[in-house]
């Protein structure tokens, strides 16, 4: 087992050691009371339960709210800002009702979002901003993919929601497609880091295939790739 994945282990025994509900919708507020959600009409979020009343509240807010599909299958959708009834909300901001309530973004509409607020959760982060999340990578397949269709802004910031004691004092393992975080909200309060600037990239080298062509835009990329080095696909 990696350094990573101990750590990894560790945290997610917490979680499910931990009886006392977080208190989620106070660390939505604090999103609220930030310069960078109030400027941004549209932000980038996470399914994760964290994040569930953040992601009412853009749509309250009058914010367009973008999703992952599940496992980025099908690429990302979009809530429109007033779209969706007040009374459906809660629902319209999950999985479930992201698929009947939402719009499939097509790939050359990304440009158009021009996101500068992305919002995830994590297991652990340090004082540099360092994340570790779930191990399955999507969240930092997400913000490449972003990148690569041009739909993110310069200057982008990301936060992620977690708790106090899952802040950890020392520097955490990152590898090299890591997102590191601008900042965390807790329900106690906000903490910055002074994040690198961050231009994500897809490190083809380590996707294997069948991973590839299960992501609808990934896919896209990796053949327009291919037919831009003259390679001929084979068999597939």
């Amino acid at each position: 087992m990696t350094d990573k994945e101990s750590i990894r282990s560790a945290w997610l025994n917490m979680q499910a050691n931990n009886a006392i509900a977080p208190g989620w919708g106070k660390a939505a507020e604090k999103l609220r009371g930030l310069q960078v959600y109030r400027d941004v009409d549209t932000v980038f979020a996470t399914p994760d339960a964290s994040l569930h009343q953040a992601r009412i509240n853009c749509l309250v807010d009058g914010k367009n709210l973008v999703m992952p599909a599940p496992s980025i299958r099908e690429g990302f959708f979009i809530l429109s800002a007033r779209s969706v009834p007040f009374k459906d909300i809660s629902a319209a901001t999950t999985y479930k009702g992201l698929e009947k309530n939402g719009q499939l973004l097509k790939t050359d509409a990304i440009p158009e979002l021009s996101l500068g607020l992305l919002l995830t959760d994590s297991l652990s982060i340090d004082f540099e901003g360092g994340r570790i999340g779930d191990g399955h990578g999507f969240f930092d397949l997400c913000c490449a993919l972003l990148q690569e269709f041009n739909g993110l802004q310069q200057g982008w910031a990301v936060f992620t929601f977690i708790l106090e004691e899952q802040i950890s004092g020392a520097p955490l393992p990152q590898e090299t497609w890591d997102i590191k975080m601008s900042g965390a909200i807790t329900p106690a309060g906000v903490r910055t880091f002074e994040a690198p600037v961050q231009k994500p990239r897809i490190c083809w080298d380590m996707l294997p295939l069948d991973r590839i062509k299960r992501i609808d835009p990934l896919w896209k990329l990796y053949n327009k790739r291919l037919k831009a080095e003259g390679v001929r696909l084979q068999g597939v």
